[in-house]
């Protein structure tokens, strides 16, 4: 699913209404009038009082056309403006009127809350026309505190195309900003939408369709796209009836040290459950023992290490020779920053010639060596968190997660690399510029190893043939609908890294069937 910044969008909107010929005013009557639609459909019975709270642009317009809707079904409803009536123009003034041409009454909130407060609190239902998605400001004065009203009020709110106060390309929250149980939006989901804490506040996403020609996606362009079941049931290979382990390739894992024994337990075991054929832990010798006992479909190469538990420069050779006629290496869980162990995974990453994931302590061996990222090419994905991609490029974590399609896609682009940066709404930047959303995954993933399960997934359907982006973007979803599948029937706190394996191919097999859930829904 594509996904527009505002910016872009609103190149859509002006292509549809000046090249195409779509009157604006039938845009509005379109977004709004299948808003109401849909949510009569799913929240309203008969009777309920509405109060639909608009500002003074064409986002408030499409509230009094919601309004109209509500009216004329004999709905208790009252419209609040913030603002005056002779502030409005165009399209919204327009639906203004139409509202009142049916004795639908208009409340003007200019100097005194007291009038929307006492309707949100004598309300049914809200919808929420203040703000659209070009906000970018901090909310202040009247808005601010209706904001706040709303969301003190815990009624259910109903957000016409983005809750006010989310800015729609970042998914900041610009001050206060409405809390919606559904979030209405239109022709394309936005940027503010899906990242983080933007796709919160939304609560559930409906894409409504207000006839916005889609070969738009070709002359306008777009901002990224949303990973979703439809797109890895693109790429999602069937096995043929007379496969064996060798169709499904051999994955080495190059991992582990003193204490971090269960990150390369755990990244070698999600390699294994999700379809490689073979999987290889090599491990500092001293620790073949614990992983031995540690592992049982996984197979262990133990290589030099001086009788300290860390790997060492010298065990280069003895590595290289058993990767040679293997799939893919991934590399870094618990590694340790050891300098040998970093100077050894720099030469690793140098000198063998495999595709590599790459994570943990494997991304920190190259802080202030990000240069010699670019001898893989295109042939590596880097899996950091924010703590870690800004050590690779001398930033704190919050500049990148200020922008972190930015500072994955400026990486990505500056090293070679595919970037699939970690967080609330996983980004991953590619070599050729794409970029995609994550929508996967909840906080029941704030925990250690878990991001070892899904380096260890991405590097598992690697050594099976799929690309590094297929294997990114398949790898991150299945990840986070795990976490989703486990809150569904625990909770957001007891989740370990291991029950992520859990029910994997019941998950597998729900994304293979169609049967999956769907995180943005679309509606005509």
């Amino acid at each position: 699913m594509k996904v527009l910044s505002p910016k872009r969008m609103a190149g859509y909107d002006e292509y549809a209404i000046k090249t195409w010929g779509i009157p604006s005013a039938v845009l509005m009557e379109n977004a709004g009038r299948n808003t109401y639609r849909l949510m009569k459909e799913r929240y309203l019975s008969g009777g309920e009082a509405i109060a639909v709270i608009c500002g003074r642009g064409n986002n408030g317009g499409d509230g009094f056309v919601i309004a109209r809707y509500a009216l004329i079904d004999r709905f208790r409803v009252r419209a609040y403006l913030i603002g005056r009536k002779s502030e409005l123009k165009g399209d919204a003034a327009l639906n203004m009127g139409l509202f009142e041409s049916l004795s639908g009454e208009v409340i003007e909130c200019v100097e005194r809350p007291k009038p929307v407060k006492t309707g949100i609190k004598e309300a049914d239902l809200i919808v929420d026309a203040i703000f659209g998605t070009g906000l970018s400001k901090p909310v202040g004065g009247m808005e601010k505190t209706v904001i706040d009203e709303i969301n003190a009020s815990g009624k259910p709110v109903i957000a016409v195309d983005i809750p006010s106060g989310i800015d729609g390309a970042t998914g900041k929250a610009l001050g206060s900003a409405v809390h919606a149980l559904h979030t209405f939006t239109y022709a394309y989901p936005k940027l503010g939408q899906v990242l983080s804490p933007g796709g919160d506040h939304c609560g559930r996403l409906t894409v409504i369709d207000i006839s916005i020609p889609s070969f738009l996606e070709r002359q306008v362009g777009f901002d990224g796209e949303i990973t979703d079941g439809d797109m890895i049931r693109g790429f999602l290979r069937k096995r043929a009836p007379w496969s064996h382990k060798g169709s499904f390739g051999h994955a080495v894992v190059v991992a582990g040290s003193p204490g971090k024994t269960g990150a390369a337990h755990m990244a070698s075991l999600a390699a294994l459950k999700i379809g490689a054929g073979l999987v290889t832990l090599v491990i500092p010798e001293t620790l073949n023992a614990i992983l031995e006992t540690k592992t049982t479909e996984v197979m262990t190469y133990p290589v030099a290490d001086d009788g300290r538990g860390f790997f060492i420069p010298r065990s280069f050779d003895e590595i290289a020779a058993f990767v040679e006629d293997k799939d893919v290496v991934i590399m870094g869980p618990g590694l340790s920053q050891n300098e040998g162990v970093m100077e050894l995974a720099r030469r690793i990453y140098r000198e063998i010639d495999k595709p590599f994931v790459i994570d943990a302590d494997g991304i920190n061996a190259f802080r202030r060596h990000a240069q010699l990222l670019k001898k893989r090419g295109s042939r590596a994905v880097l899996t950091p968190h924010p703590g870690e991609l800004a050590r690779l490029i001398d930033r704190t974590p919050k500049e990148v997660n200020d922008d972190r399609m930015g500072a994955a896609l400026t990486c990505a682009r500056a090293w070679g690399v595919n970037v699939l940066l970690k967080g609330a709404a996983s980004v991953l930047a590619t070599t050729d510029g794409g970029m995609f959303i994550n929508p996967t995954g909840n906080p029941s993933l704030a925990k250690g190893g878990s991001g070892d399960i899904l380096t260890g997934f991405i590097g598992g359907l690697a050594s099976q043939g799929y690309n590094l982006t297929q294997s990114a973007l398949f790898g991150a979803y299945l990840h986070g609908y795990m976490a989703d599948t486990w809150v569904e029937n625990h909770s957001d706190m007891d989740l370990l890294a291991l029950d992520l394996v859990t029910g994997l191919g019941d998950a597998i097999e729900e994304i293979r069937n169609g049967t999956d859930r769907v995180y943005i829904e679309r509606s005509l």
